[in-house]
C-alpha cells in the first residue's frame, strides 16, 4: 500500500514539474489565464464594468490570436462576447443568458477547429499553453449559476 501511495506521490510530483516547465518555456505574456485574473481584479463587476471587462478580456485574448491555426474562431467569439456585454451592462440581458450563449459558441467553435484540416503541418504538434487555456475556457459548467470561475470569461 505505502509502495502505490509513493507511486502515486511520484506521478503527481513529476506532472507539476512537467506544467511548471512548459509555463517556463512560455513568456509571461503567453499565458492567457494570468492577463484574465488581471481583468477579473480590474472589472469584479460582471454587470455595471460588463463593456470594460469585455474590453479587457478581448484585449487579453488577443495574445492568443496569432498562435490558433484558426484566428477567425476567436474573432468569432470574442465579436459575440462584446455585443452580450453590451446588453448585459444595458440591462437587456442576464449575466447567466451571457454566459450560456458564450458556452454554447465556444463549444461549437471548438468543434469547428476539430472539423478542420490544419493549416499547416506542424499546425498539428502540440499547442503552445495559451492555445490549450483557450480550448480549455468556457466550458459547460459556465453556463449555470455560480458560473464565474477563472475557466470562464
Amino acid at each position: 500500500m505505502l509502495c502505490v501511495l509513493l507511486a502515486a506521490c511520484g506521478a503527481a510530483r513529476q506532472a507539476i514539474e512537467e506544467q511548471a516547465e512548459v509555463e517556463a518555456e512560455q513568456p509571461a505574456s503567453a499565458n492567457l489565464n494570468n492577463a484574465l485574473a488581471e481583468c477579473r481584479n480590474a472589472f469584479p463587476d460582471q454587470i455595471a464594468q460588463a463593456v470594460a471587462r469585455t474590453a479587457c478580456v478581448i484585449k487579453a485574448t488577443e495574445l492568443v490570436r496569432p498562435l490558433l491555426p484558426f484566428p477567425d474562431l476567436l474573432d468569432r467569439e470574442n465579436a459575440l462576447r462584446k455585443s452580450l456585454a453590451e446588453q448585459v451592462q444595458a440591462g437587456t440581458m442576464s449575466l447567466l443568458e451571457r454566459n450560456i450563449q458564450i458556452q454554447k459558441l465556444h463549444a461549437q467553435l471548438l468543434e469547428e477547429e476539430r472539423s478542420r484540416p490544419p493549416p499547416t503541418p506542424a499546425a498539428s504538434g502540440k499547442p503552445p499553453l495559451a492555445v490549450m487555456q483557450w480550448r480549455q475556457s468556457n466550458p459547460e459548467g459556465c453556463g449555470r449559476l455560480g458560473g464565474d470561475s477563472a475557466s470562464c470569461y
